[in-house]
């Protein structure tokens, strides 16, 4: 028998597989408000900005799996079924058929799951793109395997149930299932995520104590970010390609980030004026962004940054920070009026 949802990740996916595949999972569970924006806005993406020195590699959808599954469970709650061969006290055999189940049952009742790199390792090695998050949409109990859609990959692919996740450098499974609606009072799920976009900016985001995220606190973030890539562009080795993924990544956020405060005036009335100066702040960034976005086309093409375009991308990048200061300052005014 063929279990089928018919659902596919949000696109364009504005880099993030979290955010597009939980779109699309609570779009099928009837919560339609959870827009892309919604969930960049609260899971952190739309405040985000990282850069390295000399602006090199930078994973910027690291909030997927890292910082943004700390507040999931203010969206909705999930069961997550992560293991690896390395724990040596779970039989991952077994692990796999309790998720096969858990996967069925949700999907009887139309709701797809999320999945982590859902390829086994013959699949990863044909260079297929299914890396991060993506849907388990259907499951065939003839042949044991599910469907999968996924935000980087054109059309559906298929992967037995016991073969998912070897495309790691070691065996393992990272699954979450949908369990319930959140329990969280969703105003202040929006005024939580208020004060990370100010911390995150000021680069405070990640306490000193956080081991865990002790790689993302010292990686350049928010305002410093920007510093770093100006500094950066003062090199005639800024990178090519590097670059133009930094600004389209940037402007994923930006344009996200306007789109969530708009929403949230309905929120807190209280606060309206500030949140849409803060959005017309970041539209504004936006319109220093494009004509940058054309630099990084025309080097590119010539795949070189000419003295002149990277001086002109110094001083785009100066005023975007402006309009980032702006904004995150409209934002500070807003939790202000809203007493917190």
């Amino acid at each position: 028998m063929k279990y089928m949802v018919d659902v596919s990740p949000a696109m364009p996916h504005q880099g993030t597989t979290l955010a597009s595949c939980l779109c699309s999972l609570l779009q099928a569970v009837g919560r339609p408000e959870w827009t892309m924006a919604r969930l960049q806005g609260v899971l952190g993406h739309a405040f985000q900005f990282d850069m390295n020195e000399g602006g090199k590699h930078v994973n910027h959808d690291h909030f997927d799996w890292g910082p943004a599954l700390d507040l999931l469970p203010q969206i909705a709650q999930f069961r997550t079924f992560m293991s690896s061969e390395q724990d040596g006290d779970i039989e991952l055999a077994a692990l796999k058929r309790e998720v096969r189940d858990a996967v069925l049952a949700g999907l009887q009742q139309g709701v797809p799951a999320l999945a982590w790199s859902p390829m086994s390792r013959e699949i990863a090695a044909s260079h297929h793109h299914g890396v991060c998050w993506g849907l388990v949409i259907g499951y065939d109990a003839a042949d044991e395997t599910y469907t999968i859609r996924h935000p980087f990959v054109e059309g559906a692919y298929y992967v037995r149930y016991d073969e998912i996740g070897h495309a790691e450098p070691e065996e393992s499974i990272w699954v979450m299932v949908y369990d319930r609606p959140s329990a969280a009072d969703e105003r202040e799920t929006h005024l939580t995520a208020l004060r990370n976009a100010v911390a995150y900016a000021h680069a405070k985001r990640y306490a000193e104590a956080d081991e865990r995220n002790a790689n993302r606190r010292a990686t350049p973030h928010g305002f410093a970010a920007y510093d770093v890539w100006q500094q950066a562009f003062k090199s005639a080795d800024v990178p090519v390609n590097g670059t133009h993924h930094h600004l389209e990544m940037l402007m994923y956020r930006r344009v996200a980030a306007a789109v969530y405060l708009r929403e949230l005036a309905g929120f807190f009335p209280e606060a309206g004026k500030q949140l849409e100066a803060a959005a017309t702040h970041y539209d504004h960034e936006m319109d220093l962004l494009n004509p940058l976005h054309d630099l990084c086309d025309t080097a590119c093409e010539r795949q070189a940054w000419h003295a002149e375009d990277r001086a002109e991308a110094r001083r785009l990048l100066g005023d975007a920070l402006q309009a980032d200061r702006e904004a995150i300052a409209c934002i500070e005014a807003a939790l202000a009026s809203i007493g917190n």
